[in-house]
């Protein structure tokens, strides 16, 4: 009961705003989204699929679909996809019903993998339930890019926001991670971040929230490699690392 009316305020939330007031947090005017994602797929040699998850009317889809990205979007809610293909026609035959917290959804989506370039902006992750349901949503983004793949998250983090709170309410719940809780995740995926930037957003009183909302949230720009894959497995293998030569200099 209570995970049903937590989804119920979030798909409220999201079909009694204008889509313009969706979208106005996915183009900060502090840096240009493109551009980075661009010179990161040249100097990663990165592929052109692109994942979106949790897209809503699918304004972000569409522009990545116009400067020639191979697009699927993602969403947990049926509404703002059939919303995001009636506003987008070139999108119909790239958009599918999963929720990124459920494990049962990754395997369906990352059939229709790999993808070069996953996004997930406008604090998705922060819908999570709790704490271990972000973790998890984060874990799902990492394993559907590809071994080589740039990620991109938005994330509202706690120390954010006055008093370091655990969650906010602001029309729904939204789970907030530390600082230290976002550097265990980097580690242990074995990300590398590449780029981070600030973002602030203050939105009006609604009808169930009636004051003002300031959002926070830091984008981060991070590369999945080989590599550092082969160093997670290695990790959670429980490998010892290499043994000392007599010099005392580790075996290469």
């Amino acid at each position: 009961m209570r995970e049903s009316r937590r989804r119920r305020e979030i798909q409220d939330y999201y079909l009694g705003i204008s889509a313009d007031e969706i979208t106005s947090h996915l183009t900060p005017a502090s840096f240009d989204l493109w551009e980075s994602v661009a010179r990161y797929q040249r100097e990663l040699q990165l592929g052109a699929r692109w994942l979106e998850v949790g897209g809503g009317t699918g304004d972000l889809a569409a522009a990545a679909l116009e400067r020639g990205y191979d697009v699927l979007m993602t969403d947990v809610e049926v509404t703002l996809l059939d919303m995001a293909a009636r506003r987008h026609p070139k999108l119909q035959t790239r958009l599918q019903h999963a929720d990124l917290f459920d494990p049962d959804d990754l395997g369906a989506v990352a059939a229709r993998g790999p993808f070069s370039i996953v996004t997930a902006v406008g604090a998705v992750l922060n819908h999570a339930r709790d704490r271990r349901a972000l973790v998890r949503g984060f874990e799902h983004l990492v394993a559907l890019g590809d071994t080589s793949s740039l990620i991109v998250v938005d994330l509202m983090l706690s120390e954010m926001f006055p008093g370091h709170p655990p969650s906010v309410w602001a029309d729904f719940l939204h789970v907030l991670p530390g600082l230290d809780m976002l550097a265990r995740l980097i580690r242990s995926s074995g990300l590398l971040v590449l780029e981070a930037h600030s973002l602030y957003h203050r939105y009006s009183p609604t009808s169930t929230f009636d004051q003002e909302f300031d959002e926070r949230m830091l984008r981060l720009f991070f590369h999945k490699s080989p590599a550092a894959g082969a160093r997670v497995a290695r990790r959670e293998a429980g490998a010892r690392p290499p043994a000392p030569c007599p010099g005392g200099r580790p075996l290469p």
